[in-house]
């Protein structure tokens, strides 16, 4: 038996096989059934299927993972989702399956989350369901109106520690664009948010890393950063998952204190869709508000759902 080493590089999984005859005419409704369960497997960020021009019954998916450990991790809960059996029942056999990672690729070229996984990125004017791809993130939080000195320093202690991840994995060719910057906001007394003082505001500031950072590696970049800079609270940064799975989410246009018709488009989509919300008020900054003008601002607007 082969032994595969698992590495956490994004991995290409091919698969050709062969319909049985009398599954054909169903094939393509048992596909998108399938594909359903697949697209919230963590990890999974592209999935395509081809059909031979020759042989009506050969077809061919590649799908495209986060890492090989995911791609591996998902083929075995396929076989044993009861979920699959249907569409498992339809093989004739598997001509061929193997998992493949990018080969000589000369200079290396950053990798930008943006471009990987458009599903987390890309927002439309209208409210739309996704299932949001599962991260780790460096994260801080706290209490604070934005404005305030703490919310500042806080933001400048995650990007140092960013940066200096990123300075690491560029030693080892893993360079990678650092990615958005993203918050959650609350409150937690009993008036609503925007009836809530601003000082009384909590957030939690993240971004995500790609799947290969590893806990070992950011808690060196946290002690660079301790020892060569003056920001008490780079030693709050932590390194933590979050997978908020099925989310509502939007694109706002303009500034951050004008979401209320944005707001409203939201929760009368997941109250019309019998939805209930199930986190918090997460948004994700695609502009950077130093270089864009107000008025121009995208921020992806997203809650949790169940």
């Amino acid at each position: 038996m082969t032994t595969i080493v698992a590495t956490k590089t994004t991995t290409y999984e091919l698969v050709v096989y062969k319909i049985k005859s009398d599954h054909l005419e169903n094939y393509n409704e048992m596909l998108e059934t399938a594909r359903e369960h697949i697209r919230k497997f963590p990890g999974m960020l592209e999935y395509q299927t081809f059909r031979s021009a020759e042989s009506g019954n050969v077809f061919m998916d590649l799908v495209k993972w986060r890492s090989l450990e995911e791609a591996l991790d998902a083929a075995q809960k396929i076989e044993k989702m009861k979920e699959f059996a249907p569409f498992m029942a339809a093989f004739e056999e598997i001509k061929f399956m193997d998992h493949f990672e990018l080969f000589n690729q000369g200079s290396m070229e950053k990798i930008d989350l943006t471009q990987l996984d458009k599903t987390y990125y890309v927002a439309k004017n209208e409210p739309q369901l996704l299932d949001a791809t599962p991260y780790r993130y460096l994260m801080i939080n706290g209490m604070s109106a934005p404005e305030d000195p703490r919310f500042t320093k806080a933001v400048e202690a995650l990007y140092t520690v960013a940066h200096n991840v990123k300075f690491l994995y560029e030693a080892t060719d893993q360079d990678f664009v650092i990615p958005k910057m993203e918050g959650q906001w609350w409150v937690e007394g009993k008036l609503p948010f925007e009836q809530t003082p601003r000082e009384e505001w909590y957030w939690n500031i993240v971004i995500p890393m790609p799947s290969f950072v590893e806990e070992q590696q950011v808690e060196k970049a946290i002690q660079s950063a301790i020892d060569k800079k003056s920001l008490p609270q780079v030693s709050e940064v932590e390194f933590k998952r979050l997978d908020e799975g099925r989310s509502v989410q939007m694109l706002h246009i303009g500034s951050y204190e004008e979401e209320g018709p944005t707001l409203e488009k939201l929760f009368s989509f997941i109250k019309s869709n019998g939805l209930e919300v199930n986190g918090y008020h997460h948004e994700i900054y695609l502009s950077d508000p130093h270089t864009t003008p107000v008025d121009k601002l995208k921020t992806i607007v997203r809650y949790p759902v169940k």
